[in-house]
């Protein structure tokens, strides 16, 4: 099994509404405005969806509200890592049930002590072998504690339903390492964070899973079409400046992306306990951020717009 990953896929944040709960129509609504960008896909039950703060009721909802507002030809990763491989499988089988066009699984992390890397490989091969759609690992140190070795990576990329890797340590050194490693093509690279992005495509990188990409998709999808087609320049331009937006986004975990999206008419609103809402101090330095991108315009309802026009015209498709 396989699946196109060339391009941006933005990783969605779960609304809540006043009384903490999940408010699916708040989602269908950010997804309609989603729809209409040139995203190649979505992400949900990732860390910006604050997968370990839902219920198993919870996420299977959500990948059923999704798979049913999204449009119908952009990619839906779910992302089903429980803290055991069973269930984990489980949690896989049932979003493939739901629609799920591909597995995204983070790296066991409640006995990082113990657990080794043969544990982990043993754990991903056990989860690709019994699943029914593709499977990409999910490697998050900063909030798993956990990193796999690129040998490791390597090894499982050999697996015929690993079709992939969400990186998102951030660490350069580590993603030349892992490319040095792998033997085969067939392997999909995705950048977690956007201060690498280029250079993870001249790496050798499918394209990204961003947070940010959920407010600014314009700006994302740009990066790497200007890439793509040679315009080196254009596109380190772009990701220093998204670089810049996405620090201040990411500061709090999704508390300051939610605030964001509130900001350029959409809905975040609050993440849940115990992870922090922005203060209005915060707020401030987070549209001033919006401002200073240059992705974003005040429109006549007094908030931010994204601008649609961030592709050079002569590097067009």
């Amino acid at each position: 099994m396989s699946l196109n990953l060339d391009g941006i896929i933005a990783a969605l944040p779960t609304p809540f509404n006043y009384d903490g709960e999940v408010d699916h129509e708040k989602l269908k609504s950010n997804l309609n405005h989603w729809n209409q960008t040139d995203l190649l896909g979505y992400l949900i039950l990732g860390s910006t969806s604050e997968f370990p703060h839902l219920t198993m009721d919870e996420k299977l909802a959500l990948v059923e509200t999704v798979r049913g507002a999204m449009a119908p030809e952009k990619l839906l990763l779910v992302g089903t890592g429980e803290l055991s491989t069973r269930q984990t499988i489980e949690m896989t089988r049932r979003a493939h049930d739901l629609g799920a066009d591909g597995a995204v699984v983070v790296t066991p992390f409640y006995y990082k002590k113990i657990l080794e890397d043969e544990h982990h490989e043993a754990h991903y091969r056990r989860i690709a072998d019994h699943s029914p759609i593709p499977v990409m690992i999910y490697v998050i140190p900063q909030f798993t504690g956990v990193y796999l070795m690129p040998e490791t990576i390597a090894s499982l990329a050999e697996h015929p339903n690993i079709i992939g890797l969400k990186e998102s340590s951030g660490d350069l050194s580590a993603l030349k390492d892992l490319f040095r490693e792998l033997k085969t093509n067939e392997f999909n690279v995705m950048i977690g964070g956007p201060a690498i992005f280029t250079q993870g495509l001249e790496l050798g990188a499918a394209g990204a899973v961003f947070a940010v990409a959920s407010l600014a998709p314009n700006a994302c999808v740009a990066i790497e079409h200007a890439h793509r087609h040679n315009n080196f320049e254009r596109a380190e331009e772009l990701q220093n400046r998204l670089t810049k937006l996405a620090r201040v986004t990411a500061a709090s975990g999704v508390g300051h992306l939610k605030a964001a999206m509130d900001l350029v008419g959409m809905y975040g609103f609050l993440p849940r306990s115990p992870l922090p809402a922005p203060t209005a101090t915060e707020i401030d330095e987070i549209e001033k951020a919006i401002a200073e991108s240059g992705f974003f315009e005040k429109s006549e309802d007094g908030h931010w717009a994204e601008l649609g026009n961030l592709i050079v015209p002569e590097f067009a498709d």
